[in-house]
């Protein structure tokens, strides 16, 4: 490997030696900040979520957090397989610490920290940074379309119910189906790689993958999004509210999507239950119970997964090990 490469391990200037130190304590910094402002949102909704939870039923609120646990690992997961996609091959252990790690990030104010965080987790166990930041990137694209196209698995059925009042403007998630399908084409992201490439002067080297192994990798983490409704779902039973679940869903996923894309909200606070309060077709008080509670079982996976993905970070083997487990992508 060239000295030149941007990657290449023991070949850094005397200076990279003193950057790295800084970065790491700058990172060490972001993670207690991320923690600190979780911990935050969870105070300030705290008034909201305990009146609610006081009689809600216990076994669905199980059944919430299980299916938030299982969606974030989802969505780790296409993290993954977009890792394996483009060339590197963490186990799927490494991945899901570096991805719940750099997911607390997400309750910092400015948007780029849980990628930020990623990229860096991953870069010091052996990957390739410009390969981790990019791929991050992509899945978050990746993520975005799936959560598309699971709305448009579920809105047949909010429309087959005579008792709906319509999802009105939430039929434009629809829309998203279509145009992430063509964005996801060779033609399309090569543009963007090389884009990418002379932007970062040579930096990022990735070449586009085929279109049928890009859309697999949306249509893999559909089933991550229904799972996401699924917690809105499973809270709407547990407080005793009568309300379609294909339209709880709906709200959910659109309400993560759209708080997502609000890049400078911390975790889309705010802005994922006005949406949900708006498309759920819940009277306002059980839509703003469903809302918190369903935050507050996203906040629990955060941050025991965050701390987790942390520690075990942390205390990994190096990359070079030969202890790393290698796994491939059925």
């Amino acid at each position: 490997m060239s000295s030149s490469d941007p990657d290449a391990a023991g070949a850094r200037p005397p200076g990279r030696s003193r950057a790295a130190r800084l970065l790491r304590w700058g990172g060490i910094a972001i993670a207690i900040l991320a923690i600190a402002l979780l911990a935050k949102t969870l105070a300030d909704q705290w008034s909201s979520i305990r009146s609610a939870i006081a009689h809600a039923n216990v076994g669905w609120i199980l059944v919430g957090l299980v299916c938030a646990a299982a969606s974030m690992a989802g969505l780790g997961l296409l993290w993954w397989r977009c890792l394996h996609a483009f060339g590197e091959r963490p186990s799927k252990r490494e991945a899901l610490a570096w991805y719940f790690g750099g997911e607390l990030g997400k309750y910092v104010p400015g948007g780029i920290w849980p990628v930020l965080g990623r990229g860096e987790l991953a870069q010091r166990a052996g990957v390739r940074r410009s390969t981790s930041y990019v791929t991050t990137l992509i899945s978050y694209g990746a993520m975005c379309i799936a959560a598309a196209m699971a709305c448009g698995i579920l809105a047949p059925f909010i429309a087959a119910d005579r008792n709906g009042k319509g999802l009105g403007w939430g039929w434009l998630m629809v829309a998203f189906i279509p145009i992430g399908a063509i964005a996801v084409h060779p033609a399309i992201m090569g543009r963007l790689l090389e884009l990418g490439r002379k932007i970062t002067h040579g930096r990022v080297e990735l070449r586009a993958q085929p279109w049928p192994t890009m859309l697999e990798l949306i249509a893999w983490s559909i089933p991550t999004w229904l799972l996401v409704g699924g917690t809105s779902v499973a809270v709407t039973e547990a407080l005793g509210y009568d309300q379609h679940p294909a339209r709880v869903a709906f709200a959910a996923i659109a309400a993560w999507i759209l708080g997502f894309l609000a890049v400078p909200v911390p975790a889309g606070a705010g802005l994922r239950e006005l949406v949900f309060l708006a498309v759920c077709g819940l009277p306002h008080a059980p839509a703003v119970a469903v809302a918190a509670i369903a935050r507050l079982l996203f906040i629990i996976v955060d941050g025991g997964g965050g701390i987790t993905g942390l520690w075990y970070a942390r205390h990994q083997p190096s990359s070079s090990s030969p202890e790393k487990e290698q796994e491939t992508v059925p």
